[in-house]
């Protein structure tokens, strides 16, 4: 199977950009690692090509996290930095008929709600945007959530699939983003170009030569701007489970020191455990203690 890559790309007079994605390998890596049927790691895929997509048209920003919700029946979360190096959970409620149906291969997916969240380098501002689409497509839910939460003309197209010859997935994908002052003509262009398209997997089975991809997908000369590897990473340390610890409400804090056990937490992305021994727990409860009386005091 070809690396996966994550190609920048612009028209020769400046008018779009666009970010052309193989994702097929990481998306495998997250299905086994979570050990997801294949229904479910197709979901995850889309959300996975999204993030990434998203992620390289943000100019001044180190991370987009998404949550897509369909209720309390699922969730999936992404996150992604500038230099594509991504990560992906989904969460189901097993006893629900919507998910024994995504399970089944009955997709019926009500709505989607949309929610990302994106952080500046080097500063602490997010921005933060919301979307609910009447769509089980993340596809459609992603553009509609581009229409509400962008500045500038967006659009995006992904495909999820399972190779016929040995059953892994494949992830294809392309966004489309406008710049400033693009003619009208242009703009209009564009846009019946990515009407008419095929869907990404149609295209990718077509001839999955890079090259040859890239000239379909757009309508206009281009150039390349670089080419970058998207990595499956995950950011959790030991460290940062502990900080949640810290964020926690006292009473649920007395909760977990009454059971006078070690507390084992496991990350959403990468399923690591990590071990909280009963001491720094009551350290982290004594903190907290101490930092409640003096704001007491204060009071």
């Amino acid at each position: 199977m070809f690396q996966d890559y994550l190609f920048f790309g612009v028209d020769t007079k400046v008018y779009y950009c666009y970010r052309m994605l193989h994702l097929s390998n990481l998306v495998e890596e997250a299905k086994n690692l979570h050990k997801l049927n294949t229904n479910r790691a197709l979901l995850l895929s889309d959300a996975l090509l999204g993030s990434v997509l998203l992620s390289s048209i943000l100019d001044y920003e180190e991370r987009i996290n998404l949550r897509i919700h369909c209720g309390s029946d699922f969730t999936i979360g992404t996150e992604t930095s500038f230099q594509a190096e991504t990560r992906g959970y989904i969460e189901c409620n097993e006893s629900s008929t919507l998910v024994k149906d995504i399970d089944s291969g009955k997709i019926l997916i009500p709505e989607l709600h949309i929610r990302s969240m994106r952080s500046q380098r080097n500063k602490s501002s997010l921005f933060e945007g919301h979307s609910v689409a009447k769509t089980g497509s993340i596809e459609e839910a992603l553009n509609e959530h581009l229409l509400s939460s962008y500045q500038m003309n967006t659009f995006l197209k992904l495909s999820s699939w399972v190779n016929e010859s040995d059953g892994k997935l494949n992830a294809f994908g392309v966004i489309y983003q406008e710049l400033p002052e693009i003619p009208e003509e242009i703009s209009e262009r564009l846009k019946d170009h990515i009407a008419a398209l095929p869907s990404m997997k149609d295209l990718y089975l077509q001839n999955n030569d890079a090259d040859i991809l890239a000239k379909k997908l757009i309508p206009d000369e281009t150039k390349g701007v670089k080419s970058i590897n998207p990595k499956f990473v995950c950011t959790c340390s030991q460290e940062r489970v502990e900080s949640v610890l810290v964020s926690l409400p006292i009473d649920e804090l007395t909760d977990i020191i009454n059971k006078s056990e070690d507390l084992e937490m496991k990350c959403h992305y990468c399923n690591t455990s990590y071990i909280i021994p009963m001491n720094k727990i009551t350290q982290i409860y004594a903190s907290r203690n101490h930092t409640n009386a003096n704001s007491s005091e204060m009071n």
